[in-house]
């Protein structure tokens, strides 16, 4: 700001002033207000400053015209980014894909359970996604897989060689009542067991469940099953230890049928018969089934 040669009016320069130049000109600007005949655009100007000088009194953000003007210009100087070595790229993750701007990243694409822990709806305990990760178990089904990789799928893609354990959830039921319709009769719908998956546990590879096994609240285990081409390897071991585990000061009982080679296991864990049921399955097998209708009635003791 500075003073006419002629007069007491001011004019603005093409320039920024500070705050104490503002106050500065505010008190000149009050001074001559007692003159009468002031320029419209003077008395426009000290209204301006007064504005300004209350906004910082009450640390009221100030308006600036020329900042949000230039934070809207992209600066000429900004470097752009440049792929290092382009001519080495061989293949592009999914990810970063245009068929994955297209179609998206799939849910769930490389396991069947969720990447976060989740609340039991029946006890309110925290569930985490995983309760063991197995590196070491080699089932014959896996090795199949994994040839099968090997010679079709891309070479880029991380070998995936555990088996894992994780509760029941709801993407699980279809291929989970699959494989219980296969492995003891048509109709089973474990769906219920939602509502208590404390006492669930299911083991995947990727995407495929190899094997389940369920217990009620009380004690009870109605299915422990493991897909064909996964047994021998300890899916059924693990799965019965952790349902066993989970009831610690509760009787656990179950049923077998009387030809199931399972029973050694079931004893090598401590159950000891207590009944055999003539006919048990009867009602459960179609009526042209060769499976055994007997089953023994076995518990486990605390």
């Amino acid at each position: 700001m500075k003073e006419d040669a002629g007069g007491p009016l001011l004019r603005l320069e093409d320039e920024f002033i500070s705050a104490a130049e503002e106050l500065q000109t505010l008190h000149v600007l009050n001074e001559k207000e007692k003159v009468k005949g002031h320029d419209v655009n003077v008395r426009r100007l000290r209204r301006k400053l007064l504005l300004r000088k209350i906004k910082r009194s009450k640390h009221i953000h100030i308006f600036d015209l020329d900042a949000s003007v230039l934070s809207s210009i992209p600066s000429l100087h900004t470097l752009k980014l440049r792929p290092s070595e382009p001519t080495k790229v061989l293949s592009i993750p999914y990810e970063d894909s245009f068929a994955a701007t297209l179609f998206g990243l799939p849910f769930l694409s490389t396991s069947l359970t969720a990447a976060e822990p989740r609340s039991s709806p029946y006890t309110g305990r925290v569930l985490k996604p995983f309760i063991w990760k197995d590196y070491t178990s080699q089932p014959p089904g896996m090795m199949i897989l994994g040839e099968i990789r090997n010679l079709y799928g891309n070479e880029s893609e991380e070998p995936y060689n555990s088996i894992d354990y994780c509760h029941l959830q709801f993407w699980h039921l279809d291929q989970v009542n699959d494989l219980l319709w296969r492995v003891f009769w048509p109709g089973i719908d474990v769906a219920e067991n939602l509502m208590y998956p404390d006492y669930s546990i299911v083991a995947i590879y990727r995407r495929l469940v190899v094997g389940c096994a369920f217990m009620t609240p009380e004690g009870y285990i109605p299915y422990v099953a493991v897909r064909p081409g996964w047994g021998s390897h300890g899916i059924a071991r693990f799965m019965l230890y952790y349902l066993i585990q989970s009831l610690p000061s509760r009787d656990i009982t179950l049923h077998v049928s009387a030809d199931n080679p399972a029973m050694m296991l079931y004893q090598q864990f401590g159950f000891k018969p207590e009944e055999f049921v003539v006919n048990f399955y009867d009602k459960y097998l179609p009526p042209d089934s060769r499976h055994c209708k007997n089953a023994f009635f076995v518990r486990l003791r605390r």
